[in-house]
C-alpha cells in the first residue's frame, strides 16, 4: 500500500541544488474546532477537538507538513489521527492557476480494534484558479486501500471561495465520494472565515463557522447515525508565528 506513495514522494522531492536560503520556511497554526467533519462525517462524534499542523514550504513550491487532530470515533476506538502531506505546486498563467499533486498517509496509532487498520495513503490532485475575489479550487484524489479493507476509493471535490472583504471569506464545497466495499456519498460545507489581528503573513487568529452533512441516511450511516447529520460547526484557529 505505501509503494506508490514512496515512489511518488520522492518524485516530488526530488530538487535541483539550492542555496539554504532557498529552503523556505517553516508555518504553524493551533485549532479548536467544536467538531471534527471529514468528509461531512463527524470523527469526533459530535465532540470538540483540538487540532494543529507543521507546514514547511519551499519557494519552489515544494512542501511537506504534518496535521494532527484528536478524533473519536466509537467508545474504545482510536483518539488520535496523525497526517503526514508532502507535495509540489506548480504555478501556471503568471500564478493565477496553481496545479499541485499531493500525496498524504494518514494514521491512527493509538487504535486498539483488532482486524484490519483504520489508516490508509491518499494521492491527490488539485487545481486552483483565482480570478480577483473568487478562488476556485477543484480537487480528485485515489486510495488505493481504503480504512478497514474498504478497497478502491476515489473522490471528486469543488470548493469556492469568495473574499466579501481582506478580513471576511465566504466558503462553499461539494464532494461525491465512492467507495469500492462501502456506502457511496455526497458532503457538503457552507460557512464564512473571519480574521482577526495581523499577523506576518496574514491575520493572527481565523474563527470560522460552517454548516456541514452529506446524505447518509440513518440506515447507510451505520451504527452512529447521528454522526452523519447536517450540523453547524464553529473553530478558532491561532496561527504561530512562522519560522523562516
Amino acid at each position: 500500500m505505501r509503494t506508490p506513495a514512496l515512489a511518488l514522494l520522492a518524485l516530488l522531492l526530488a530538487p535541483a541544488a539550492a542555496r539554504a536560503a532557498d529552503w523556505g520556511g517553516i508555518f504553524s497554526a493551533v485549532t479548536y474546532t467544536s467538531d471534527y467533519r471529514y468528509q461531512g462525517v463527524s470523527s469526533t462524534d459530535l465532540r470538540p477537538a483540538l487540532q494543529g499542523y507543521v507546514h514547511w514550504q519551499r519557494p519552489d513550491g515544494v512542501f511537506a507538513g504534518v496535521f494532527a487532530s484528536q478524533v473519536h470515533y466509537y467508545d474504545g476506538g482510536p483518539r488520535l489521527e496523525f497526517d503526514g502531506y508532502a507535495g509540489r505546486r506548480f504555478e501556471l498563467d503568471g500564478g493565477e492557476t496553481e496545479l499541485t499533486p499531493e500525496v498524504l498517509y494518514s494514521s491512527f496509532p493509538n487504535n486498539p480494534t483488532p482486524g484490519p487498520t483504520f489508516d490508509f495513503v491518499e494521492l491527490e490532485l488539485i487545481a486552483r484558479r483565482k480570478a480577483g475575489p473568487l478562488t476556485l479550487t477543484a480537487t480528485t484524489a485515489f486510495t488505493p486501500q481504503g480504512s478497514y479493507g474498504a478497497g478502491e476509493v476515489w473522490l471528486a471535490e469543488g470548493e469556492a471561495d469568495y473574499a466579501l472583504t481582506p478580513r471576511l471569506t465566504l466558503k462553499a464545497l461539494a464532494g461525491r465520494r465512492w467507495v469500492h466495499r462501502g456506502v457511496d456519498r455526497d458532503d457538503f460545507s457552507l460557512g464564512a472565515a473571519l480574521g482577526l489581528g495581523q499577523g506576518r503573513f496574514g491575520p493572527r487568529y481565523v474563527v470560522e463557522l460552517k454548516y456541514q452533512g452529506t446524505d447518509l441516511d440513518r440506515i447507510q450511516c451505520g451504527f452512529n447515525p447521528r454522526i452523519c447529520a447536517p450540523a453547524l460547526v464553529g473553530s478558532v484557529t491561532l496561527n504561530l508565528p512562522p519560522i523562516l
